[in-house]
Parts: C-alpha cells; sequence; structure tokens
C-alpha cells in the first residue's frame, strides 16, 4: 500500500506528541526534495528544550528561518499549540507543563519589537511600552521578552498590559532602574525568573494573580520541574556565578514583589545558593521545592 502525505498527516493529527511519527512524515518530505522535512525535523529538539534554557531563543531562531515561506494551513496542523488566545486553561490541569510556545523570530512583531528596544535605549526613556509601537497583529505573536532588554538600563517602568507573553527573559535583572511592572491580563505568564529581585528599586507590581502558579484564589499546581539530567552553562540565579546546571537545584520560589505575591523560578549553583533565597511568602509554600501535584500548598482563601 502506498503511504501518502495525507495518510502521514491523519497519523500525526491523531498522535500529535509522537515525535517518531514527525520523523517519519520528515523522512517522506526529505525524500521528495521538501523543505518542509528541515522543518519538521528541528521541530522537537526545540520543543523539548525548557522555556527558560540559555539555548531556547537561538533554536527558536533557527527554526524560524526554516518555517519562513511554508504554507501557513500546514503549519497550524504541525506546531504543537497554534492557537492565539490570552486565556490559558492551567488552571485546570492537576498536571501543568510550562508553556513551552515558539518565539518565531521572523516574524515582522519580533523585528518591530527589536527595533523598539533599540530606540529606547539609544535614547535613554525611561518607560518601556511596545504595544502601541506595534499592530495588533504583530502584538499578538509577541511570546518573550528578547535578552536585549538589558540594554535598557535607564527603564524605570514596564508596561505589557494585554501580552501574549509566556516567559520572561533573566535579563530583566539588569534593567537596574526598573520600579514598576505591568504584566495584567497577560493569562499566560504564569511565573516570572528570579533575577528579576536584582532591580534594587523595583516596587511596583501588577499581574493578573489568579494566572499565577499557587496563587491565593485557585492554589494554582506548580509544574513539576525537571529531574538532573544533562547539563547547560549558566548564572547562577542568586550568585551570579557560571556554572554547569544539571537542574539539581532548581526550584519555586513564591515571594512578593510590591502588591503581588509572584511564583519565581530559580537556577541556583548549589545548595548553598538555595539557603540563600528569601524566607517564601507567609500563606504560601513555605520553603522552595520542585512543584508538582504532590506539593502540599495552604488552603485556597
Amino acid at each position: 500500500m502506498t503511504v501518502t502525505e495525507r495518510d502521514l498527516l491523519a497519523q500525526l493529527t491523531a498522535t500529535p506528541d509522537d515525535a517518531a511519527v514527525r520523523l517519519v512524515y520528515a523522512d517522506w518530505l526529505e525524500q521528495r526534495g521538501d523543505r518542509r522535512g528541515a522543518f519538521l525535523r528541528a521541530c522537537d529538539p526545540v520543543w523539548a528544550l525548557e522555556p527558560d534554557h540559555p539555548e531556547r531563543l537561538a533554536r527558536e531562531a533557527e527554526l524560524s528561518r526554516l518555517r519562513v515561506g511554508i504554507d501557513p494551513a500546514w503549519l497550524a496542523v504541525i506546531e504543537p499549540q497554534p492557537a492565539d488566545t490570552p486565556s490559558c486553561e492551567c488552571y485546570r490541569e492537576a498536571a501543568p507543563r510550562l508553556h513551552r510556545e515558539v518565539q518565531d523570530t521572523e516574524c515582522d512583531g519580533w523585528k518591530r519589537l527589536l527595533d523598539y528596544i533599540e530606540r529606547c535605549a539609544d535614547e535613554q526613556r525611561l518607560r518601556f511600552q511596545p504595544r502601541p509601537e506595534l499592530p495588533p497583529e504583530d502584538w499578538r505573536h509577541i511570546r518573550t521578552l528578547p535578552p536585549t532588554i538589558a540594554r535598557l538600563t535607564s527603564i524605570t517602568t514596564i508596561e505589557m498590559y494585554g501580552s501574549r507573553l509566556v516567559r520572561l527573559p533573566p535579563e530583566i535583572g539588569q534593567m537596574t532602574s526598573l520600579r514598576s511592572i505591568d504584566f495584567y491580563t497577560s493569562y499566560r505568564l504564569h511565573w516570572y525568573p528570579y533575577e528579576l529581585l536584582r532591580c534594587p528599586a523595583l516596587r511596583g507590581s501588577t499581574a493578573s494573580t489568579r494566572t499565577l502558579y499557587g496563587n491565593a484564589t485557585n492554589r494554582m499546581v506548580f509544574p513539576a520541574l525537571a529531574t538532573p539530567g544533562t547539563g547547560v552553562r549558566r548564572p547562577c540565579s542568586v550568585c551570579g556565578a557560571p556554572f554547569d546546571d544539571r537542574h539539581a537545584f532548581r526550584v519555586w520560589l513564591s515571594y512578593r514583589v510590591s502588591n503581588d505575591v509572584l511564583p519565581l523560578l530559580v537556577n541556583a549553583c548549589s545548595q548553598a545558593c538555595v539557603d540563600r533565597l528569601p524566607a517564601p511568602e507567609e500563606g504560601y509554600v513555605a520553603h522552595p521545592h520542585r512543584g508538582g501535584a504532590d506539593v502540599v500548598q495552604p488552603k485556597r482563601r
């Protein structure tokens, strides 16, 4: 029996989490000189990376270049979470996973965001408010902020109301003049990097607290963090020293930043650095932890 592309797409649609099916389909495409095969083969290595993996954005950029020119209808079938909605159902899940949507670095919105950041840095602006600078269609395609925000040392206020962000880079900790952050109605942003606490002037925070891991209203489950495995070079969230991170000291911490108790993701280099973490906010998990449904959280308020 001859296998057709329709057969392969049907099988992939029926088993979207089966990497072996994607590889068979990629082989089939590459044998016919179809460039979609290279894209399909590159997907799983990117999707498998943790959202805060130091190489994540670079890998996403490679995938984005392969994506250029491919039929959007086909991409909507292949990519894992194509729906473009501001809301999220993670709070309903017993074992949620960290969002791993891919940032398309070849889209117009990303390029406009990079240009806007350069202007803010060059002009020493005080307010970071990219939404008015991006057409609505472009704004919806922004899933993270680029590491170049480290240049924004004059910015005192971040305004990202209504974003589709799913993660923030640790470089936000280098925005040393930052006084307030507004991510209200960014419903898919469930956690923040611990490096945010490196902003010494930060006093104001506005977040949609019901969508945060461990929040007091619905006690949203913290995703279980990966067990120790292959190392990756990164700076320690606590002391800043570079180390070979094997996730042995990767923990969650609930900590108050002005108005909100934020779930902070810590990549520490040692138990000593975990022990240096500040005390969690009263009424939340009373110690750093690795998440998962078995973590006992205080009762809902």
